[in-house]
C-alpha cells in the first residue's frame, strides 16, 4: 500500500485508465487501448499454462511482501490515532475497512495466517462501531499488536529490513490513490466497447491479481474502485446482445454491492450477470445475494487457479440468459 492508498483508503474513485506502464507496488496502473475491433475467443482456450501461473503468482507474491510496509505503516498511524481518541468513530470505521481488505487479500497472495488475523480483527472492530466505550482503552495497542504480528506473517523474520526503503510519498491533491488523474475507469490491454467481466473492487492489489489473471486469459474487463462510478458507468455501458460479467465486492465506498447489484436489477434488468466476490462469507450474505438473482457467490480470500476455472461457465451461463 502506497502513502497515499494509507491516506486515501477510505475515499472512492472509478480508478483511471492507465498508460502502458509496468504496475507500481502499492497501486497498479492497469493497461489502456484504443482498440475498437473484437473478436470472440473460445471460452475453453482462455487459460494460461501452470508454469506461467505459478511464475506470476511467485511475482505477485513478492509485490505484495514489498508493500506490506506501507500497509503496516498505516495500522500504526491508525494506532496512534486512537490512542489519542478511541472512540472516535472515523478512525474506527478507517480501522475495519483497511482490516477488511487485508482480510480478502493477503490470504489470496499466500499469506493465510496474515487473512485470518485480519479478519478476527475485523470482527472485533465491527463490534467498535456498534459499541464506542467496548475495549475504549485498549483499541490503540489492539491495533499497535496488529500491525507487529501483519509485519511478521508476511515479511518474516529479516523481512523488515529489506522493505524498509520502500518509500511512503503521499501523490499530489488531484490524483487518486495510484497515482493517476481520477475520473475514468480501468480498462484491459484489449477491452472492446463491450468488456467480458466488470471489476467492482476497492482493494487495487486484489485488483492486480485479478488484472493478472484475466489479461493472460484472453479476457477483457473494466474496473471501477466504488459503488457510486460503478453505477454510473453500468448504466450508461452499451452491451448490445451480450451480458458482461460482474465480479461485485459487497463493501465499496458510496454504494455497498447488494445496492449496486439492485439498482442494475431495477434499472438495466437482464443486462448483467453477477458474482458476488467478497470477503463477507457468512450465510446471510450468500442467501441476500443468491436471492437476489447472483449466479455464484465467492469468498475471499481465493484461489486463483479455481477462480479463473469458473469464469468461463460463469460467462457461458451469463450469455445463455442473454
Amino acid at each position: 500500500m502506497t502513502q497515499a492508498r494509507a491516506n486515501q483508503s477510505y475515499v472512492g474513485s472509478c480508478q483511471p485508465v492507465g498508460a502502458r506502464d509496468e504496475p507500481r507496488c502499492g497501486g497498479p496502473a492497469l493497461l489502456a487501448t484504443n482498440t475498437h475491433h473484437w473478436r470472440q475467443r473460445p471460452l475453453d482456450s482462455r487459460s494460461p499454462s501452470n508454469d506461467e501461473t505459478a511464475e506470476a503468482l511467485r511475482v505477485l507474491r513478492e509485490r505484495y511482501r514489498i508493500t506490506i510496509a506501507n500497509t503496516v505503516a498505516a495500522f500504526r498511524r491508525l494506532s496512534a490515532q486512537l490512542a489519542v481518541i478511541a472512540s472516535a468513530p472515523e478512525v474506527v470505521e478507517a480501522l475495519r475497512r483497511e482490516l477488511h481488505r487485508v482480510h480478502g487479500s493477503a490470504g489470496s497472495f499466500g499469506f493465510p495466517e496474515a487473512s485470518r488475523l485480519a479478519s478476527e480483527l475485523e470482527e472485533i472492530a465491527i463490534r467498535w462501531v456498534s459499541d464506542p466505550s467496548l475495549d475504549v482503552d485498549r483499541r490503540a495497542a489492539i491495533t499497535a499488536e496488529f500491525a507487529n504480528a501483519l509485519e511478521a506473517c508476511v515479511l518474516g523474520e529479516g523481512g523488515a529490513a529489506a522493505t524498509s526503503a520502500v518509500a511512503l510519498h503521499a501523490p499530489s491533491p488531484d490524483v487518486n490513490r495510484d497515482g493517476n488523474p481520477s475520473g475514468r475507469p480501468q480498462r484491459s490491454e484489449s477491452c472492446p466497447t463491450c468488456p467480458d467481466l466488470i471489476i467492482v473492487e476497492d482493494d487495487t492489489t486484489f485488483v492486480e491479481m485479478l488484472r493478472y489473471a484475466l489479461e493472460s486469459s484472453g479476457f477483457t474487463f473494466l474496473h471501477y474502485a466504488n459503488g457510486p462510478d460503478a453505477l454510473t458507468g453500468l448504466l450508461a455501458l452499451p452491451v448490445g446482445s451480450r451480458a458482461p460479467l460482474i465480479l461485485l465486492d459487497i463493501d465499496l465506498p458510496g454504494l455497498d454491492g447488494f445496492s449496486l447489484h439492485e439498482r442494475l436489477r431495477v434499472e438495466r434488468p437482464g443486462v448483467y450477470a453477477t458474482v458476488f466476490l467478497t470477503a463477507r462469507a457468512g450465510e446471510a450474505e450468500q442467501l441476500r445475494a443468491y436471492r437476489a438473482g447472483a449466479i455464484d457467490y465467492v469468498s475471499k480470500p481465493v484461489n486463483l487457479r479455481i477462480l479463473m476455472a469458473k469464469v468461463p461457465s460463469w460467462l457461458e451461463r451469463s450469455r445463455r440468459s442473454a
